[in-house]
């Protein structure tokens, strides 16, 4: 009795487990992760082309932060961003090679204003009245002349990237309405990319 119970209240949760573990890597080898990625860029990407459509913009992007190496000596990880997505209008320069492995370090003010769950709204980069939160350097490099730039979190507030719509040809000012839909947008976005890297 005393070995059917240890077997059956100890060997068999165990062995399920190890069972399970088992079969989950056997799923997890026949996904073809390629397939998934292009998939999921596919379906980003046009949700992309559907804002810049929408808005009238000239080029919609999407950075996210990665781990870039690690500090010497102490082994630290660098925490850097890249642009992964991005749609632009023919004849606006891509902006996805320039901003590729950026230290985060490199534009502390911008991303702790949108840590705090803000985004940043600048209609006028010339507008010294306007707080550009250390980006105006970065815009005026690639002939932005507005830019709108929301915070992508995950469900449970982790934040994982930025979202932005940039006006090149001429300035835009939106609206409120405008603005608060783009909100909504970027929590759409949020949501397909931590779904993605949940998976």
């Amino acid at each position: 009795e005393l070995l059917g119970a240890f077997l059956t209240g100890i060997v068999g949760p165990i062995l399920y487990l190890l069972i399970d573990r088992y079969l989950s890597k056997q799923k997890d080898k026949k996904k073809d992760k390629l397939r998934e990625s292009i998939i999921e860029g596919n379906l980003i990407d046009d949700e992309l082309i559907s804002i810049k459509e929408e808005y009238k913009s000239d080029r919609v992007w999407i950075a996210q932060f990665h781990n870039g190496g690690n500090f010497y000596p102490t082994g630290k990880s660098i925490q850097k961003f890249s642009i992964f997505y991005e749609v632009s209008n023919p004849g606006v320069s891509s902006i996805s090679h320039i901003f590729s492995n950026i230290p985060c370090s490199l534009y502390p003010k911008a991303f702790q204003h949108m840590m705090e769950n803000k985004g940043i709204f600048i209609p006028n980069f010339n507008d010294p009245k306007v707080a550009t939160h250390g980006l105006k350097g970065a815009a005026e490099s690639v002939g932005t002349k507005s830019s709108y730039v929301l915070p992508l979190f995950t469900l449970d507030n982790k934040y994982i990237g930025t979202f932005g719509v940039d006006y090149v040809g001429k300035r835009k000012k939106l609206t409120k309405e405008e603005w608060e839909h783009l909100q909504i947008l970027a929590s759409r976005l949020a949501g397909y990319i931590s779904s993605y890297l949940e998976k």
